[in-house]
């Protein structure tokens, strides 16, 4: 019955394979055709001349474009503070230990001693002699003046002014010694800091000019980074960037305070950055630095009109006569637009709505079935 059947519908080769595989290349090139006349949104719209009619196009403008630079860079300070001691003497409750932080004024430790005690006595002693001649030189001088002219002459009345003045400044002097004396016969930091590194332990004696210990200002840090290729050639002093911290940090804002000199021998520049306000970060914390560079003018269009093929960029111009394709040279990106370098004019639409569609419109014509 099966056999009659096919012989009356007159399929001789229904169950070939040869008819199968023509069935399906017909299919797969209506398949094609169809997206492409549709949108690959499964709508009609119309004729292919109709629909570049009514697609959308943008004109090729010229934009200000502040090119970015961006690099590593890590968080150095710009120099280690030495605490020394100026005097003589054995340090007492001298107990700093390295990491240990502390603010402006902190008492560290104290020298004594023989040696101290010894400059102590001599500052108190001289202090003492130069005001008992500072005192006979002002009773000197008010003897000559109750005395003048009868008896002194105005050469006596000089030469007692002259002793008081001379008087008047020694005493300055040895009280500027005494007080230095006693300031720093105790140990106190400079600014606020985190000590790094210890050179001395209490009960050590020490001359003057020994250092103590080593600290860090977190207000005197820096960023550093290096630059390469054209980038390195753009840097100036002055020039605003954002640095970035890793782990999630929030992005600080920095200056280039410096360019360092010379290049580096693997052709790299170094950059010396400081923030804009008062920053938290912290000593060898690292992120990436970026740089904002003068303003240039470039012509630019959607990043949307952009289309790569074969490894080469293309547009879709739209002109009088119609839609062409139209090689160029991208640059950077920038907010959703791209730099031309090459390639077009300022002025010229460019299809952004169904530029690669309208790109490709002609693909169903270049398909062949497989055999």
């Amino acid at each position: 019955m099966k056999a009659g059947l096919l012989k009356k519908c007159n399929v001789p080769w229904l169950g070939s394979f040869s008819f199968f595989m023509a069935t399906m290349a017909t299919m797969a090139t209506l398949v094609l055709a169809s997206l492409a006349s549709c949108g690959g949104r499964g709508e009609s719209s119309g004729p292919p001349e109709n629909r570049l009619k009514s697609a959308q196009g943008v004109a090729a403008v010229v934009r200000s474009l502040a090119p970015h630079y961006s690099t590593y860079a890590e968080v150095r300070p710009i120099a280690p503070l030495r605490v020394s001691t100026l005097l003589d003497g054995t340090l007492k409750e001298f107990n700093v230990f390295p990491g240990m932080r502390v603010v402006r004024g902190q008492v560290l430790g104290r020298l004594a001693g023989v040696e101290h005690q010894k400059e102590v006595a001599a500052a108190r002693s001289a202090l003492a002699e130069v005001r008992v001649a500072f005192k006979l030189a002002g009773e000197e001088e008010c003897a000559v003046r109750r005395t003048y002219p009868a008896i002194s002459d105005r050469r006596q009345l000089r030469a007692a002014m002259a002793a008081v003045a001379k008087a008047r400044e020694q005493l300055k002097a040895v009280r500027a010694r005494w007080a230095f004396i006693v300031k720093n016969g105790v140990i106190r930091a400079p600014v606020a800091g985190v000590v790094t590194a210890v050179f001395a332990v209490s009960e050590q004696k020490v001359v003057a000019g020994t250092a103590l210990l080593r600290m860090q200002n977190p207000r005197r840090l820096w960023l550093y980074g290096v630059y390469y290729g054209p980038a390195a050639r753009r840097l100036r002093p002055g020039m605003k960037g954002t640095f970035i911290p890793g782990r999630g940090r929030p992005p600080i804002a920095v200056r280039v305070r410096g360019v360092i000199p010379p290049i580096r021998p693997d052709g790299g520049r170094g950059v010396g950055c400081a923030p804009v306000a008062p920053a938290s970060w912290l000593n060898g914390e690292a992120g990436t630095l970026r740089l904002e560079g003068p303003s240039v003018s470039r012509l630019m269009v959607p990043s949307t009109a952009l289309i790569l093929k074969g490894g080469k960029w293309y547009v879709v111009l739209h002109e009088t006569k119609g839609d062409t394709r139209r090689e160029v040279v991208p640059g950077p990106r920038s907010a959703g637009w791209t730099v031309i370098r090459k390639g077009l004019r300022p002025g010229q639409i460019v299809v952004v709505r169904d530029a690669y569609l309208i790109f490709h419109k002609n693909v169903a014509q270049f398909y062949t079935p497989p055999d």
